[in-house]
């Protein structure tokens, strides 16, 4: 339902309240009729303006939390299209051909790496589906790590963590993970506002 709908809906029921409101101020009125003072059709006139009054007020509120619904709603939608978009992202990145998802964490290693003796540990999907080519990578890491300056000693673990793609930087007690999951979620930081703009014009 768009927004203009929920504000429709809400103001129909709206006027169908103040209508109620009043027809049950004539109806006290009618009742009356044939007493009244010209005090009496003061009050009258006084009953009614506050019946006006009200369903003014009442159509006022109505409205306004239709269009709060409506906008909640809408932004609703658009996280879940982003979600959507984020999901579909992470997917494209774990069915990547296998040397273009090891140049992937190549880059992640080679950017995060400090010193280049840190220990490289996978989700266990990957360690397994990547066995082959995992020990000409590391060889690979280690001598692009050595170029950049830094000790080219990372290993490997056969150790794994619980992730969707993606590595974790491990040294001592420090660890980095560098998951889909994480890097998806810093890149929705950085780029909401632009995605925002490109999805929906605003």
């Amino acid at each position: 339902m768009s927004l203009d709908n929920i504000v429709k809906k809400i103001i129909d029921e709206a006027q169908k309240t103040a209508a109620v409101v009043g027809k049950e101020a004539d109806e006290e009125l009618d009742r009356l009729r044939g007493k009244l003072t010209g005090e009496e059709k003061q009050l009258r006139d006084d009953a009614k303006k506050r019946a006006e009054a009200d369903a003014a007020e009442i159509m006022r509120r109505r409205v306004s939390s239709a269009r709060l619904e409506g906008r909640k709603r809408i932004l609703g939608q658009k996280e879940m299209i982003l979600n959507e978009v984020f999901a579909e992202a992470k997917e494209d990145l774990l069915k990547l051909p296998a040397d273009k998802y090891l140049d992937l964490l190549t880059e992640l290693a080679i950017t995060h790496c400090a010193e280049g003796d840190e220990v490289v540990m996978l989700s266990k999907e990957d360690a397994s589906r990547l066995v082959d080519k995992l020990k000409a990578w590391n060889k690979d890491l280690n001598d692009k790590l050595k170029k950049k300056g830094l000790k080219g000693e990372v290993v490997v673990s056969d150790e794994t963590r619980e992730i969707e793609g993606g590595l974790v930087l491990s040294k001592g007690r420090t660890e980095i993970n560098l998951s889909l999951d994480v890097l998806l979620s810093e890149l929705r930081l950085t780029l909401e506002g632009e995605l925002m703009e490109i999805l929906f014009g605003a």
